[in-house]
């Protein structure tokens, strides 16, 4: 192929990529069209760092139903039916969040997420989604299912 041939080929490559990611909304703020379907249903109250504070179903960490991140050198997971509330502290290092866990027993667990990370949810008038690095408190954290939604 001649370079001409391929600047056109790069250049369609290029038109094409950017078409995709702002139809899925990869690299931008994309409003929650879809939700993750957990693997059990749960209703949680949101606190974001505005002091808003909403009452969600169907709560995820980044679509599953556990907080995790680092321990030390660990990596752990958190299972919600262990948590009596989470909030999320600067620190960590950089594109990092610490989440400070009180367990339902009464410990403290401070685990390092990624600031990206996504809690999504369902409200009375729409679906939610906030990034961790956004959210102050996550309490009332309560098993409404155990199995997912059907839609």
């Amino acid at each position: 192929m001649t370079r001409r041939g391929w600047l056109g080929a790069a250049a369609v490559l290029a038109v094409a990529w950017v078409g995709v990611a702002g139809a899925t909304g990869f690299g931008g703020d994309s409003p929650p069209a879809r939700i993750p379907v957990p693997a059990k249903v749960y209703q949680a109250t949101v606190e974001d760092r505005t002091g808003n504070r909403l009452t969600l179903q169907r709560v995820s960490w980044n679509g599953e139903v556990f907080v995790y991140g680092e321990l030390g050198a660990a990596q752990v997971t958190v299972p919600f039916d262990k948590i009596r509330e989470a909030s999320v502290e600067d620190g960590g290092g950089e594109g990092k969040r610490v989440v400070v866990i009180t367990t339902l027993d009464g410990q403290t667990v401070r685990v390092t997420v990624d600031d990206d990370l996504l809690c999504y949810g369902k409200t009375e008038f729409g679906n939610y989604q906030i990034e961790v690095m956004d959210i102050r408190k996550i309490s009332a954290i309560s098993l409404v299912s155990p199995r997912p939604p059907s839609d």
